[in-house]
């Protein structure tokens, strides 16, 4: 979050300032090319446990860039949600 705040995270060649940035298929996300992002970066590669990436996003450490592959699925994230209660809930609020 403070990483992407402090202006380090492009996408699409794009300065993203926003942590909640939404990101859609095909898009690049990359870093500025300073050596203390890259840094940054490197040692949390290096730090992190391997897990197994989700088919939804593809990574290429070396090149320090990183490539949204699909929309997320669901059933990946592991909540339980029911959408029609979602849209129910926002359409019965009142804007003042």
């Amino acid at each position: 979050r403070q990483f992407i705040n402090h202006r380090n995270v492009l996408v699409n060649g794009r300065i993203v300032d926003i942590p909640s940035y939404r990101c859609k298929p095909q898009d690049i996300i990359t870093t500025k090319d300073e050596q203390k992002s890259k840094t940054l970066i490197q040692n949390y590669l290096d730090s992190a446990p391997r897990e197994k990436l989700p088919n939804h996003l593809t990574v290429h450490p070396f090149q320090y860039k990183g490539l949204i592959n699909q929309i997320i699925d669901n059933k990946w994230v592991g909540l339980k949600i029911n959408e029609l209660l979602v849209v129910e809930y926002y359409s019965c609020q009142t804007y003042t």
